[in-house]
């Protein structure tokens, strides 16, 4: 692939995570840009990851093959307004959560666009993305490959909505995970381990289950079953959960998370029309 470039219009946490992974893979420093008013971020990024900093964007944009959007969607407006004029010729690359397509367009002029929804795992390289991108963005796919590969695992949407389920699943879920983590230790410690203990017996026991989830070709249902005994110690503790209605309540946790994905979109495309009027 020709040498490409790059800016990050916002440094924040997911751009710093992105960055960091970009930089120990085949991308040069010289290569990525970071715009953000804070000082103290762009002094670090320079020194943390040799990337080159901007206090704001200019007419040296215009030389940038894609810019990623990472500032806060309730600033996208903003942002967009203040570099719109250098971005016609580049790929588009937004990390904002919850704004479709159809807004982003109406703000850039423009339709070569991919929409990203990654997670904080990405920071260890240890992440997974999802991704959705218009059909003018079709060439671009290898170049977004190249973005994101070293983050950790990539899931392509044939539908932009299928972002919402994405957000749900993979882009909430480690918080998700995060409250199990806590349940386990919690356990240890009411057992009469010390909190180091239990700690490591509650993440050894995520990290092991989901490795051998990721090796096995069987399918988590029937992985269950395997370390499941009728009558034994394991089928007492899921039959509690099964009679809490343990899956019931885990899937309307996401369907609201889903939901209310797709409200924030329809609230910042409500709140964009009204600046129209």
């Amino acid at each position: 692939m020709n040498r490409k470039t790059i800016v990050f219009y916002g440094g924040g946490n997911m751009a710093s995570a992105i960055i960091s992974k970009m930089v120990t893979s085949d991308w040069s420093g010289e290569d990525i840009h970071v715009i953000d008013r804070n000082a103290e971020k762009l002094e670090r990024f320079s020194k943390q990851f040799g990337v080159q900093v901007h206090d704001k964007p200019g007419s040296w944009m215009a030389q940038i093959d894609s810019v990623v959007l990472a500032v806060k969607p309730q600033q996208l407006p903003d942002a967009i307004a203040s570099a719109k004029e250098w971005m016609d010729e580049a790929l588009i690359i937004s990390i904002a959560a919850g704004v479709r397509i159809e807004d982003l367009r109406a703000m850039l002029g423009q339709n070569r666009i991919c929409r990203a929804m990654p997670n904080t795992p990405m920071k260890i390289g240890k992440g997974v993305c999802g991704l959705y991108a218009t059909a003018e963005a079709d060439e671009d796919h290898l170049f977004i490959v190249k973005v994101f590969a070293a983050c950790g695992d990539l899931i392509w949407c044939d539908k932009e909505e299928m972002l919402e389920g994405v957000t749900a699943v993979s882009g909430s879920g480690p918080a998700y995970v995060f409250r199990f983590i806590e349940a386990l230790e919690n356990a240890g410690i009411r057992y009469g381990f010390n909190e180091v203990q239990a700690r490591r017996l509650a993440i050894a026991t995520v990290l092991g289950s989901a490795e051998l989830a990721r090796q096995s070709d069987e399918p988590p249902a029937e992985l269950r079953a395997k370390v499941t005994s009728k009558g034994g110690t394991t089928y007492e503790a899921l039959k509690v959960m099964q009679e809490r209605g343990f899956m019931e309540m885990m899937q309307d946790a996401m369907d609201a998370c889903r939901r209310r994905s797709a409200e924030l979109g329809e609230a910042f495309h409500e709140n964009l029309e009204s600046k129209k009027d």
